[in-house]
């Protein structure tokens, strides 16, 4: 089913291109504090893991055109599984409650059952009560838990944390960066990515999924070239040569604060406060480029991780729940 017609009203259609301002208007409608572009979402579509589903469809009005609604379907990439799928479902605001997500919600269904879909997972914001009700009905349970936290810049004690450098230095450890690593040899990035690979195997995720490393080729494009990257705010923790942790910020192209990307140390190299000493160079790049606000998610359970955040002063959200729905 390519069209459905909902009453006379709405007509749900797979995206194209010339959809993508009306997606993005209603995903910065409905998140007006985490907004979006339309480069970010074209290029994140272009360099997309060509083995995995990303499809989409939209919701619109027939007699204007405008998107009020869309749906998004995907295999992720990084816990790559042919029949299991992450979705997301995002209704203007200004259209609610009149069926718009209810069809969308049908729509992706008949999709997932056409690729016998195992599980479909989809992230909720624990303060959209309205959102957990909609899934909670549809027959998905709770997985997993994700806290967002925000660090105000200004409010940072960088001399409370000055120890931690010297700690670290004495423990052999220098603190560069991926610009410098690619200004000195491009062929440095290799190691990078495997070390990244390496650590992220580490990181927390529902119990049902099995970690599949990004490729090089993948892990350049998104981490490295894309437009949200910053090679002089990628932070790379070295002891004897080799590569030992690493700690980014990528910057959207809307909005006055930074993500926090992965931090993470190598086992054979941790208890040498290493994560500490990356994270307040991360903030260090962003009080000297007048940055707001710094945000990050944690898993609830990553409590070495939550630790730092605390102890960095990071202010925690609503937490973003995670729901998969078996099929």
């Amino acid at each position: 089913m390519e069209t459905q017609q909902l009453g006379t009203a709405t007509v749900i259609r797979r995206f194209d291109a010339r959809d993508y301002p009306g997606v993005i208007a209603v995903a910065n409608a409905v998140f007006p504090d985490r907004l979006s572009t339309v480069d970010e979402f074209r290029y994140d579509d272009e360099h997309y893991d060509p083995k995995c589903v990303n499809e989409r469809y939209v919701a619109g009005d027939p007699a204007t055109g405008e998107v009020v609604g869309f749906a998004g379907l995907w295999n992720a990439a990084w816990a790559y599984h042919p029949r299991k799928f992450g979705m997301e479902i995002r209704v203007s605001p200004a259209h609610q409650r009149r069926g718009i997500g209810s069809a969308l919600w049908a729509r992706l269904e008949e999709a997932l059952r056409g690729y016998q879909a195992i599980s479909v997972k989809t992230q909720v914001w624990e303060s959209m009560a309205e959102g957990v009700a909609f899934v909670t009905r549809r027959g998905f349970r709770e997985t997993m838990r994700s806290w967002e936290s925000r660090l105000a810049v200004g409010t940072f004690d960088f001399d409370r944390f000055r120890p931690y450098f010297a700690r670290a230095r004495q423990s052999g450890v220098t603190i560069t960066t991926l610009a410098d690593e690619r200004a000195k040899d491009e062929a440095s990035l290799a190691r990078i990515h495997a070390m990244e690979v390496e650590i992220a195997q580490d990181i927390p995720r529902p119990p049902d999924d099995v970690a599949t490393p990004f490729s090089y080729t993948l892990w350049r494009q998104h981490a490295v070239d894309a437009p949200w990257a910053i090679n002089d705010a990628f932070f790379l923790a070295v002891v004897d040569g080799e590569y030992a942790g690493l700690s980014s910020l990528f910057k959207p192209q809307a909005g006055d604060y930074l993500h926090q990307g992965l931090t993470g140390v190598r086992r054979a190299f941790r208890g040498r406060h290493i994560a500490t000493a990356l994270k307040v160079k991360t903030v260090e790049h962003a009080r000297d480029h007048g940055v707001r606000e710094i945000r990050t998610w944690n898993e609830i359970n990553n409590k070495p991780m939550l630790a730092i955040n605390v102890k960095f002063g990071f202010a925690r959200q609503p937490a973003w729940i995670t729901f998969i729905k078996e099929f």
